[in-house]
């Protein structure tokens, strides 16, 4: 008797285990761990989060530039008073949704990615 799936078709088996005790398809996947590629992605994603952290920043300062004095150098932090303190950290708190959602999932991307890349790299059987 065949067993059917709810779909109405019958079962596909799993594919068999190599030599190596590893399914083809499993031992094709790591072995397709190029560094470079890996490499370039975490500069991918390093770059566009900087990015972000780059608009975030300059959203924040011209809050601070918008409401500062004669005496402050929106360049030079040390010149900041409370007020624009206060305004920086209020515009970040307000942004936060829009930029945070991005910032974190390219974080863990990059996380994901330097892992990958400090695995140690497969031997490849000798050819015979």
């Amino acid at each position: 008797m065949t067993h059917m799936t709810p779909g109405g078709r019958p079962p596909v088996a799993p594919p068999a285990l190599a030599a190596n005790g590893f399914r083809p398809s499993a031992t094709a996947r790591v072995r397709s761990l190029d560094r470079s590629q890996l490499r370039e992605a975490i500069a991918v994603r390093r770059q566009r989060l900087a990015e972000r952290e780059a608009d975030l920043v300059a959203a924040c300062e011209r809050a601070v530039a918008r409401g500062a004095g004669r005496h402050i150098r929106v360049d030079d932090r040390a010149t900041w008073d409370r007020a624009a303190w206060n305004r920086y950290v209020e515009t970040a708190k307000r942004l936060e949704p829009e930029f945070m959602p991005e910032m974190l999932r390219l974080i863990g991307e990059i996380e994901r990615l330097e892992h990958l890349a400090a695995l140690p790299a497969m031997q490849r059987p000798a050819a015979a």
